[in-house]
């Protein structure tokens, strides 16, 4: 008996030593997804622990010292938090002004600086985003900001939990931690008087923002404390019952060691049968790479101008209760005897300690309810600090509604009916990685979604559908982004799906809610571009344009336009138009804004800038301006040296729905990093993968390259440091001299620029 109780006094004396150890100088740490700790639980300097009314804990901290406007350094204090759950926190704090100006008690007072040492730490407004002076990263918060601290200001006197920063632009504050650890939260003395109660880490997917400032909620201590309440995870897919019968897949106009001839389509049949139940979603594998996703309704998926070599096509069908089976066939191209198929050459192995990607929802919150009938744009926010973003998808009550690439344009969900819904966002990195945000919202109080309706019986009229940006054997600029725009109806029921082909290869795959397909710096030559569209019943129509990427100037399609005006933000004097390959100095892009004009029947403008800055911005109110503008008075934006691509959507409805009126995209520069263009030589490129780069003149710096294949997976990636003697760089693709012949891209990105050149494989 002594032995026992010995011993569990040393399992004790062990489990407390570790407690006492990992949070050993630790103030707080975050719980299942939040963090809370009351601000004057730390002094330095001049900040004072000050009995405030209405304080949550009867105090607040206040900063009594000389306002240290230029820069951070003033009484810093650090606090120091322990993550447990890595991802993207969103920052709060609740604050008040606690001295008033006799003039503009508003924005007196109000604001300290702050620093959160992090794997990421931002301002985020939509889905643009800020950082902090000092932090090496671009673009920097409109106002003061240095040494990686946010100026963080309110513009409320009494208490509130607002938390903003970047003058006349206001972005929230977020931070994202890749790994479990101790993290350091820095905060320094700027306006005298300025009060702060308690701070918030808090996962947006997990946690509503009244949930949040709750204050009832316990502040959680490293020590053992009271942990706040959970909130309940998403809803599980269903466990398929014991006695579920898996469906059956076949191919139907394919057989195992078929062989096709180079340069023909094959359009992929399958058969597929559930019989308890019935198929949910279909999917289409090539080489082991995910190329179609399809709900209930199939539609043949379409391999086009197939080129010499092997392939392993596989399908998987999954029923409602969740079991899934698959079926795969092996065939060739080229050759008049099959031979067994090359195993495909998989994606360039992630590297060590690679960082996955971040996402989360820049609209929309845990538990949140609309109105029946009201319609949704999902907003995103996606980075990958290890190297880019290559894919987007949405998923709703667990079914694939939209597949975007690298750019994401909000997907809509339209009139929407009363019930619960379970919205999931996937993004992957160009290393292969993922990650995923949810959030569950009702629509119309908690009641279950009403059934679909019952198909009519009269027979289905197939839907129909057409471009309403592009038209038959228009030309385009290379390198410029064409927009991909349709219009589609179904007399007798509704269109569920859309999909884009450029080139024989799906592009974009949207829901019942189609946004327009960027087709990002299209290579010169002949194109393809078809669209497919379903109905409710399973039937499909289709369209096929070909557009030119050449000499000459661009047909104009037969709809309306859009221009831009570039605008003096500080004056809201009109420039003067900017237009497709406009050059502007670097003192005429500061301080300024742009402006769309669009037909007088629109209700919003989508905005997508990419290039040296990025902002994706949707306008409702006219004048339709990039960076915004309050109640006319333009908001200014600082462009940097580099090339840009604008485009611009004007839709009939407000927040980008309703259906597409204009669409105009262009490219310009700022400074003079689009003086020539880089050439790639040997091109067609031989099996030994050996190529040489010809640098602009003068060119020097830093270059990351990576080349992908024709449906994104990276193949190869390195750097190289570019001298203004030395003209000529050589690299090695050794893994491209392997693949089969084809088409793939070579990215080439600087501090200031980014370049995609096409290159063939011989």
């Amino acid at each position: 008996m002594k032995t026992k109780i010995t011993l569990l006094l040393l399992v004790n004396i062990i489990f407390f030593q570790q407690v006492y150890s990992q949070c050993t100088g630790v103030d707080f740490e975050e719980r299942n997804g939040i963090a809370i700790l009351e601000m004057e639980a730390k002094l330095a300097g001049s900040w004072r622990k000050e009995s405030v009314p209405d304080a949550s804990a009867n105090s607040a901290l206040v900063y009594r010292g000389n306002d240290s406007f230029g820069a951070p350094g003033s009484s810093v204090i650090t606090y120091s938090v322990r993550i447990n759950s890595p991802g993207t926190y969103r920052f709060i704090w609740r604050n008040k002004i606690g001295v008033i100006a006799s003039s503009n008690p508003s924005t007196e007072h109000n604001d300290s600086w702050l620093k959160i040492n992090a794997s990421d730490f931002y301002g985020l407004k939509g889905s643009h985003r800020v950082y902090p002076g000092g932090s090496g990263k671009s673009p920097v918060a409109n106002g003061a900001t240095s040494g990686g601290y946010f100026k963080i200001f309110t513009n409320v006197i009494n208490w509130s939990w607002s938390t903003q920063t970047s003058d006349h632009d206001d972005h929230f504050i977020y931070a994202t931690f890749n790994q479990a650890g101790v993290y350091s939260i820095q905060v320094s003395g700027r306006s005298s008087g300025h009060s702060i109660d308690r701070m918030v880490l808090y996962k947006e997917g997990s946690y509503s923002a009244s949930s949040a400032q709750n204050l009832s909620t316990a502040q959680t201590n490293c020590s053992g404390g009271s942990t706040p309440p959970t909130t309940p995870p998403p809803p599980t897919p269903p466990i398929p019952p014991a006695n579920n019968i898996p469906p059956t897949v076949s191919f139907s106009n394919i057989t195992n060691g078929q062989n096709f001839s180079v340069g023909s389509s094959l359009s992929v049949g399958l058969s597929a049968n559930d019989s308890d139940g019935n198929i949910s979603k279909y999917q289409i594998f090539v080489n082991n790479t995910l190329v179609d996703t399809d709900g209930a309704s199939y539609s043949p998926y379409l391999l086009n101008q197939l080129t010499a070599g092997s392939y392993a096509l596989k399908a998987t069908v999954t029923d409602n209760s969740g079991a899934s089976t698959s079926a795969t066939v092996n065939f060739t191209v080229g050759g008049s005897s099959p031979t067994p198929p090359t195993p495909p050459t998989p994606p360039t192995t992630p590297p060590s300690g690679n960082n996955p990607p971040s996402v989360i929802f820049t609209n929309i919150t845990n538990g949140q309810n609309f109105a029946v009938g009201s319609s949704l744009s999902i907003g995103l926010s996606a980075s990958d600090p290890g190297g880019s973003i290559v894919q987007h998808q949405i998923f709703v009550n667990n079914s694939l509604v939209d597949t975007d690439g690298t750019f994401y344009t909000p997907h809509l969900l339209n009139q929407m009916s009363a019930g619960n819904y379970g919205i999931k966002a996937t993004v992957t990195d160009n290393s292969g990685t993922s990650t995923s945000a949810t959030v569950n919202i009702t629509v119309g109080g908690t009641s279950p979604t009403p059934p679909s309706p019952t198909p009519p019986t009269g027979g289905n009229k197939a839907p129909t559908v057409s471009f309403t940006t592009l038209i038959d054997g228009q030309q385009v600029n290379p390198g410029s982004t064409v927009s991909v725009g349709v219009s589609a109806s179904d007399s007798d029921g509704s269109v569920i799906k859309y999909q884009i082909l450029v080139d024989g290869i799906v592009v974009d795959t949207d829901g019942a809610s189609f946004t327009p397909h960027p087709i990002v710096g299209i290579t010169a030559g002949n194109h393809e571009i078809k669209v497919i569209v379903t109905d409710n019943l399973g039937a499909t129509a289709s369209k096929t344009i070909n557009i030119i990427a050449g000499s000459g100037q661009p047909t104009s399609p037969t709809v309306p336009t859009i221009s831009f005006d570039l605008i003096n933000a500080s004056s809201n004097a009109n420039l003067g138009p900017i237009s497709n390959g406009a050059s502007l100095t670097s003192i005429a892009a500061q301080g300024v804004n742009i402006r769309a004009n669009a037909p007088t029947n629109t209700k919003s403008v989508v905005f997508i800038l990419t290039g040296a800055l990025s902002r994706s911005w949707v306008e409702s109110f006219a004048p339709y301006a990039l960076f915004g503008d309050e109640n006319g008075n333009y908001v200014p934006a600082n462009l940097f040296n580099g090339s840009y691509t604008l485009n611009a959507v004007a839709y009939s409805g407000s927040s980008g729905s309703g259906s597409v009126i204009a669409t105009k995209t262009i490219s310009f520069n700022v400074g003079s990093t689009l003086a020539a263009k880089t050439i790639a030589y040997p091109n067609p490129v031989k099996s030994d993968g050996k190529i040489s780069l010809k640098l602009p003149e003068g060119t020097s710096g830093d270059y990351n390259y990576s080349v992908t294949n024709a449906v994104g997976i990276q193949l190869e990636q390195g750097k190289f440091i570019a001298k203004p003697s030395q003209t000529d760089v050589d690299l090695q693709l050794s893994n491209i001299g392997r693949q089969m012949k084809g088409v793939y891209y070579l990215t080439l990105t600087s501090s200031n620029s980014k370049q995609t050149i096409p290159i063939i494989r011989e």
